[in-house]
């Protein structure tokens, strides 16, 4: 299948587009609470950048849970109820990251326009968590044609796999690594994006400095979203 010159964006949500005011991991502690009592622990446990089941998975092991795999639907399940509660209750504290609205704007009117590159959505939330989230900004999912969810892959490098696969299958034509920008704010948003040769775009909105992704090998480091003129650059060169 041959390569062709159409760039793919691929954004991450949390501390990317937005931030839910910590409403996820309190729908984690409730639905952790709920299957394995108030003992469950989640201290310590990493969540940036990483995959909904991962964390779980981190969460029942530290908590030495025997058979993790089994109690993992139950969790999600509890965990995209909750979630949808703590996003309701905690509005206030839901915020859209600077810069976005303006961003995906422009960007969906080039696609609408022009057609010559396409939206998509890299995440490790659930596939069933994002539009819950996403609705709370004023973000329609559907927007992004490309997705690849958390619980869709092993890992995240995984995850860039299947959207490159998705992206070959919508277009008929295999997506060029170097016109894939993956768009996040985690050194492991970084990593996953040079696991595959795509550009790796780091936004410091969320629990990373941009001296810390540009240690990581982002290729590109902003402070936010709010000028287009770096990531516009990468699609026009």
């Amino acid at each position: 299948m041959p390569a062709v010159k159409h760039p793919l964006l691929l954004f991450d949500i949390d501390g990317t587009l937005m931030l839910s005011g910590g409403a996820g991991m309190r729908a984690m502690r409730r639905a952790g609470h709920v299957l394995f009592g108030d003992e469950f622990d989640w201290d310590g446990i990493e969540t940036a950048g990483s995959l909904d089941p991962i964390i779980f998975a981190a969460a029942a092991a530290q908590n030495r849970i025997d058979d993790a795999d089994r109690h993992h639907s139950a969790f999600r399940a509890h965990y995209l109820t909750f979630l949808v509660e703590e996003l309701d209750a905690g509005r206030e504290r839901i915020r859209v990251m600077p810069g976005v609205h303006d961003l995906l704007g422009s960007l969906r009117q080039r696609v609408g326009e022009h057609g010559d590159l396409t939206l998509g959505m890299l995440t490790g939330n659930y596939g069933a968590a994002v539009p819950p989230k996403l609705a709370t900004i004023g973000v329609d999912h559907g927007w992004f044609s490309i997705t690849a969810f958390g619980d869709e892959a092993p890992t995240r490098p995984d995850l860039v796999r299947l959207a490159l696969d998705r992206f070959g299958e919508e277009r008929g034509t295999a997506a060029d690594p170097e016109q894939v920008v993956v768009i996040g704010d985690t050194p492991r948003d970084v990593a996953c994006a040079h696991a595959h040769g795509c550009v790796a775009f780091a936004v410091a909105t969320g629990y990373f400095s941009t001296e810390q992704l540009a240690e990581a090998g982002a290729d590109v480091v902003v402070e936010d979203l709010q000028d287009p003129a770096p990531l516009m650059s990468l699609i026009d060169d």
